[in-house]
């Protein structure tokens, strides 16, 4: 009697085994495909990893087979995003470091959803990083990026909105880490302390770029600055120095009353609990609104500067050419 009751309890997790999911990131049944790491999965609908990656593969010829909005019978868009890690800054030499260049092998994280830090998503070696996010149709997710680096300094971009189209042209400052440490950092802290904060020591950073309709890290035109505009911070405070706008030659300086034809703008020592959201004024100019939100998590984990990089900045209907108003 106990040999049968043994043997129908085993038969009985047997079918339970077969029904069951063989993936924990998404509920579906057994598979035995493993999704690369830059495969992040935002649904619990029942798609198995080998229909997943059937329609990335498919979808590298045909996006279509990932963005139709169904996949294998259930309502989800698989978005592929990409993105440039750009070399910012001077040499040694105090040159302006190419502005093709790039910093391979550089980990990317989402901010929003820390498990993405342990897996193994970089740039390759032309400074290129690729997600593939797994989403359901028609429901949006924001994602601030982190790059990290040993020796450089992380960073987090602002709030993007993931929907259900490939954005494939983002983009990041990197700051060379020599740069940072021997030229920018004291230029900056030498400017404050001669302008009223005496006691000034960095903390972070906070940095948009007003520019041109077509400004990006990946047009070759430049300036790319709406020079003329100003901007502003909600909630504004007391609690943070800024904005500091960039001169011409790309330094932020406490004598630039608006835009120059840079386009750059500093917030210092911004607080490290909140979100805030800033935008641009020029009249006959429309801009967005870009948003950063800054947590301990952020401290813990290093970051120290956060950035909005065109085309992901504050890009107005501007199109006039470069270094015009």
């Amino acid at each position: 009697m106990l040999n049968k009751y043994f043997a129908a309890l085993v038969l009985f997790t047997i079918m339970l085994q077969a029904c069951s999911d063989g993936n924990d990131n998404n509920g579906t049944s057994a598979d035995t495909v493993v999704l690369p790491d830059n495969v992040l999965i935002f649904t619990d609908r029942p798609v198995s990893n080998f229909q997943l990656q059937e329609a990335i593969n498919n979808g590298e010829s045909d996006p279509v087979l990932r963005l139709s909005g169904m996949i294998a019978g259930q309502p989800i868009t698989i978005v592929k995003l990409r993105g440039k890690t750009n070399h910012f800054g001077r040499d040694r030499d105090l040159k302006y470091i190419d502005y093709h260049a790039t910093v391979p092998d550089t980990k990317v994280w989402v901010a929003e959803y820390p498990y993405t830090r342990d897996l193994d998503i970089k740039t390759d070696e032309t400074g290129w990083w690729t997600m593939y996010i797994v989403k359901d149709t028609g429901v949006d997710l924001e994602f601030s990026f982190v790059f990290e680096k040993e020796d450089w300094i992380t960073t987090k971009t602002n709030i993007n909105t993931i929907g259900d189209e490939d954005d494939l042209d983002f983009a990041i400052q990197y700051i060379d880490p020599y740069f940072y440490e021997f030229a920018m950092l004291p230029l900056v802290e030498s400017m404050m302390r001669s302008n009223g904060y005496p006691n000034f020591f960095f903390e972070n950073a906070m940095v948009v770029t007003v520019g041109k309709s077509w400004a990006s890290m990946h047009d070759d035109r430049l300036p790319h600055g709406d020079p003329g505009g100003t901007v502003s911070v909600t909630p504004a405070s007391g609690d943070y120095i800024g904005p500091v706008y960039f001169n011409k030659d790309v330094i932020p300086d406490v004598n630039q009353l608006d835009v120059s034809v840079d386009g750059g703008v500093v917030w210092l020592n911004m607080p490290q609990e909140g979100t805030y959201s800033v935008t641009a004024h020029k009249p006959g100019v429309n801009y967005p609104t870009v948003k950063f939100t800054f947590t301990e998590a952020d401290r813990d984990a290093g970051v120290q500067l956060y950035i909005a990089s065109p085309p992901d900045s504050l890009e107005g209907d501007n199109d006039s050419p470069p270094g015009e108003q």
